[in-house]
C-alpha cells in the first residue's frame, strides 16, 4: 500500500515542483490527474486516515497546488477536520499565491470558521544565521539570495477565494512581516488549525509562540519544510517542542509523503 502511494504521489506533482526539481515538464491529462488525486485520497484512508465528506471541487483545488504535493495536503485536510472538534479559526502562515489558502477554504465553508492568512506578500525575510541552507530549490546559490523572492500579488490570494464564494467577513488576510504584524489588535483569540509555511527560523517560531497562546488543547497545526529548504524551519520546530516538552504531541508524516510535521496540542 505504501508503495502504491508513493508512486501515485509522483504522478501527482505539481508544475512549481517539476519545474523546481529540473524535471520537463509534461503535457498533463486534467481527467487522469483528478483521477490520481481520488486514489491518492483512498489509498490513504485504507492507511487508517479518516473519510473526508463529500466534497465537489477539493480534487480540483488539490490539483492547482504548487509548492505542497498531494500527500501533504491530505494530511494538511486530515488534521484540520480533527481540529474542528474544538474551538477556534483556520490559520495560514505563510501564503504564497493562495493555493493552499483555497483548499482550507473550501473544507471550512460550511463552518462560522474565519480563515486568518498572514504573508508579507514582499517575499522571504531576511534569513538568520539559524537558516542554513539545504535544498537550494530555485538554484540561486545562496541562503541570502532567498531574501525577497517567492512574492506573490495579495489580489491573486483574493481572487482563488471568490472563486469558491468563500464570505469576505470570514477572510482575514494580515499583510506584512509577522514580526510586526502579530503585534496588531486584529488577530485570532482562538486558533484550532494552523498551516506555517514561512520557511525561515524566525517567523516560524514568532508564529508558533502566537499559537500556544492560542490554541486550545486537541488543536493541531502543520509546519512545512520540516527538515529540508532551510534548517531554520526544523530548529524553529525543535526548540519550540523542547520549550513546551509535554504539551504537544508530534507526528512525522509517511517518508514518502513530503518534509513537513504535524503537531496536536494536547496539554
Amino acid at each position: 500500500m505504501k508503495e502504491m502511494i508513493k508512486s501515485l504521489i509522483n504522478g501527482c506533482l505539481s508544475p512549481l515542483q517539476l519545474e523546481v526539481r529540473h524535471i520537463e515538464r509534461p503535457k498533463v491529462d486534467s481527467r487522469k490527474h483528478l483521477a490520481l488525486i481520488e486514489e491518492t485520497i483512498g489509498c490513504y484512508r485504507e492507511l487508517g486516515f479518516a473519510p473526508l465528506p463529500p466534497s465537489p471541487r477539493r480534487a480540483e483545488l488539490m490539483a492547482r497546488l504548487t509548492g505542497t504535493n498531494v500527500s501533504e495536503a491530505i494530511y494538511v485536510l486530515e488534521h484540520l477536520r480533527r481540529a474542528l472538534k474544538v474551538p477556534g479559526d483556520i490559520c495560514e502562515f505563510g501564503v504564497a499565491a493562495g493555493a493552499t489558502s483555497a483548499l482550507m477554504a473550501n473544507e471550512i465553508q460550511d463552518t462560522d470558521r474565519k480563515l486568518w492568512l498572514f504573508d508579507s506578500f514582499q517575499g522571504l525575510p531576511r534569513p538568520t544565521e539559524k537558516d542554513v541552507l539545504i535544498d537550494d530549490i530555485l538554484g540561486v546559490g545562496s541562503m541570502e539570495a532567498y531574501e525577497g523572492r517567492m512574492a506573490f500579488p495579495i489580489e491573486e490570494v483574493r481572487g482563488r477565494l471568490r472563486e469558491l464564494n468563500f464570505p469576505p467577513a470570514r477572510t482575514m488576510i494580515v499583510p506584512g512581516f509577522i514580526e510586526k504584524t502579530i503585534h496588531s489588535t486584529a488577530l485570532p483569540a482562538q486558533v484550532a488549525f494552523a498551516y506555517i509555511d514561512f520557511d525561515f527560523y524566525e517567523p516560524i517560531l514568532i508564529a508558533l509562540n502566537f499559537l500556544h497562546e492560542t490554541m486550545p488543547v486537541g488543536g493541531h497545526l502543520i509546519v512545512d519544510d520540516y527538515g529540508c529548504f532551510s534548517a531554520g524551519a526544523q530548529t524553529a520546530v525543535d526548540e519550540f517542542l523542547a520549550a513546551h516538552a509535554g504539551a504537544y504531541s508530534a507526528i512525522k508524516p509517511y517518508p514518502f509523503a513530503g518534509q513537513f510535521l504535524c503537531i496536536e496540542k494536547t496539554a
